[in-house]
């Protein structure tokens, strides 16, 4: 028995059988307003307008106002600024799975804490309940990376 522990400790040091850590995850965030002002939108958010409009039909000018992306550890979190002082923040909860999913909490304003799964290079829209002086309905789109599986 003793002889067997032996051998793990020589093959498989203390250094080499700890875990590694895990990487950091880019976090990118979108700022969309979306208006029934206008009928414009941006053709990089054709697909969300039309995912919104199931739900919101009034809503038929989208534009992207911002985009900005950060790098958060595991367990670790930030916030990005959005429109008019309003902030968006996100933890990340859980690394990369084997299905290449990254556990996130998000509280985007005028709404409670989200905590979800998301798929890695798939952006998770939130319509929130904000309003600009304009009028214009502020929706974040949430993506994460670093993708590892191959396709």
């Amino acid at each position: 028995m003793f002889a067997v522990a032996a051998l793990v400790a020589a093959v498989c040091g203390p250094q080499e059988c700890q875990q590694a850590p895990a990487q950091p995850v880019r976090i990118t965030v979108v700022t969309v307003l979306a208006t029934a002002g206008n009928k414009t939108v941006d053709p990089r958010l054709e697909e969300l307008a039309k995912e919104v409009q199931k739900r919101d039909p009034s809503l038929t000018g989208f534009r992207i106002h911002a985009t900005e992306a950060k790098s958060v550890a595991v367990g670790g979190s930030t916030s990005f600024d959005l429109v008019d002082r309003q902030k968006l923040s996100v933890k990340v909860e859980r690394p990369r799975d084997e299905k290449d999913r990254v556990g996130l909490s998000i509280r985007p304003p005028g709404l409670g804490e989200v905590t979800y799964t998301c798929a890695c290079e798939r952006f998770f829209p939130v319509v929130t309940t904000y309003r600009t002086r304009e009028g214009e309905t502020l929706i974040v789109a949430v993506m994460t990376r670093p993708c590892m599986l191959k396709k």
